[in-house]
């Protein structure tokens, strides 16, 4: 937008600034992480003086770029952003501190920071007096950063299942044939949601069957290389596996636990993958646990590919926050063919249920996403 225009009149102030900075800060989907996407704008008397986006982790974040744009000019503005201003300094100073020295009068912020490192923003502004107003748009800001939110508040990854079936719910025909299922946008949809991830995860029996490469291919280089993800209790991959050659070899990251067999775990690691070492449970790894550790990796956001077998056990382990599943028109039975969602199984009342469900067109197939009810979550 062009500085000093004006928004037309069918929202109030508020609502049509703030709209303006969620806006902007999706311009980073994708490519900010482990930091959340942030836009923010800069008004006094329904003129913009400035606006922003925070482009990727290191850089400065929204608040500084807008306030940078609107120069002298924003002494005595308001300041509109799409979460609390940070008041911590990591690779970038504190952004409360460069609000109150740019002399805003009032800031209004769609939700609050829920990192217990870079909270106390909007504390700091009102003691320095500084008015500041919350929640304006707070739910389409909440969904906007879903993945940060849920990894703050939950200190573990936002967690995305996702799979292509068929209309009678296989994943792959009877001879566990499945290429391809779905048409090309969904494909191209289906890696688009990879690049938002920070991990693309996958059990070792989808890795043995389909060899899979787990890379993020949008017709273009992306900037960012999510960690490839292997949950392999004993260490089975072999060292050959696309998985490992497709990108930069530590990015390949094998989940084990203690009864893999260490010349396995050794020749893996000779190869360049990252073998993390986790907890095991029954025999496999401990869900929660690699959750946990791959928070510590900077992971926000894991994206599980399948197959059954391992989106039974995320579910069981009230670890899905969200599920993506494409649906191709196609009927192919099979009483052996594959399902998305396999292990024991659950009766009808004790189903995991969806909220917020929203179904789209993508080409040929289609696209249904919802929210996890909060009582299947792990929090």
């Amino acid at each position: 937008m062009t500085v000093g225009a004006t928004l037309g009149p069918d929202l109030d102030e508020d609502r049509k600034w703030m709209a303006r900075a969620l806006e902007l800060a999706a311009l980073g989907r994708g490519l900010t992480s482990p930091n959340p996407m942030v836009g923010a704008v800069v008004v006094r008397d329904g003129r913009l003086l400035g606006e922003g986006h925070h482009v990727r982790a290191g850089a400065p974040h929204a608040e500084v770029v807008a306030l940078t744009q609107a120069g002298p000019a924003a002494r005595g503005a308001t300041l509109y952003v799409s979460l609390e201003p940070c008041n911590h300094r990591g690779r970038t100073p504190p952004c409360a501190a460069a609000i109150v020295g740019a002399g805003l009068a009032r800031v209004v912020a769609a939700v609050g920071d829920p990192n217990p490192r870079a909270g106390g923003g909007a504390d700091a502004l009102r003691a320095a007096g500084v008015a500041v107003e919350m929640g304006c748009l707070a739910e389409e800001a909440s969904a906007l950063n879903r993945v940060f939110l849920t990894a703050m508040r939950e200190r573990r990854p936002h967690v995305t299942l996702k799979c292509a079936m068929t209309l009678d719910g296989k994943t792959a025909a009877f001879d566990r044939s499945s290429r391809w299922i779905t048409g090309e946008e969904a494909r191209g949809e289906a890696h688009r949601l990879r690049s938002e991830a920070d991990a693309i995860a996958v059990g070792i029996g989808t890795a043995l069957a389909d060899d899979p490469a787990l890379t993020v291919r949008l017709g273009r280089l992306w900037p960012r290389e999510p960690w490839r993800v292997v949950v392999d209790s004993h260490a089975r991959l072999p060292v050959t596996a696309q998985v490992i050659r497709a990108g930069a070899p530590a990015r390949a990251l094998v989940a084990v636990t203690g009864q893999a067999p260490p010349d396995r775990v050794a020749a893996l690691e000779a190869r360049g993958a990252t073998v993390l070492a986790c907890k095991g449970e029954g025999g496999r790894v401990d869900l929660a646990d690699l959750c946990s550790r791959l928070l510590g990796l900077d992971v926000l956001g894991l994206l599980v590919e399948g197959g059954g077998e391992i989106a039974a056990a995320f579910l069981e382990a009230h670890l899905v926050d969200r599920v993506a599943f494409f649906v191709a028109p196609l009927l192919i039975g099979g009483r052996s063919a594959p399902t998305p969602v396999e292990g024991a199984g659950r009766t009808v009342g004790a189903a995991v249920r969806l909220r917020s469900v929203r179904v789209r067109a993508v080409g040929e197939d289609w696209l249904i996403e919802g929210e996890v009810a909060p009582r299947e979550r792990r929090g």
